[in-house]
């Protein structure tokens, strides 16, 4: 029997344009089922948008971050969204909310994270994966 790896999962994409979101999901959730574990899942760029929670699907459609919330709840994977892109991009937790006189709007399950993650990220895990 091989050696169970860790894994970190980068996210680019805009989980309303990219099947990447899915195919990520699936591919964690056949990792993990395998015996690997998930160190974390790092969204960047117009992956950014996931954290959003005022996403509201097409109908008959779920919600990108459902996937995500489920998978983390499962399996304690931390979720974390580039702080810099999310602020761009209007994905805002409580304490920017607070610094910048707005409204939280960071789905649960979420946390916003600098970019020293993928640093850490690269040191820690056995694979990195960008989809």
């Amino acid at each position: 029997m091989d050696a169970a790896l860790s894994y970190t999962i980068i996210l680019t994409q805009s989980p309303a344009l990219s099947e990447s979101h899915l195919t990520a999901q699936r591919f964690i959730a056949e990792l993990m089922h395998n015996g690997d574990s998930i160190d974390r899942v790092f969204f960047y760029q117009d992956a950014a948008y996931v954290g959003l929670s005022s996403q509201i699907p097409g109908q008959g459609l779920q919600a990108s971050y459902q996937g995500w919330v489920e998978l983390q709840q499962q399996y304690a994977i931390p979720l974390q969204i580039c702080i810099a892109n999310a602020l761009r991009r209007g994905v805002v937790d409580a304490t920017e909310a607070q610094r910048y006189e707005g409204i939280e709007t960071l789905q649960e399950g979420f946390q916003l994270t600098g970019l020293g993650e993928i640093a850490d990220a690269c040191q820690a895990s056995d694979r990195i994966i960008t989809l």
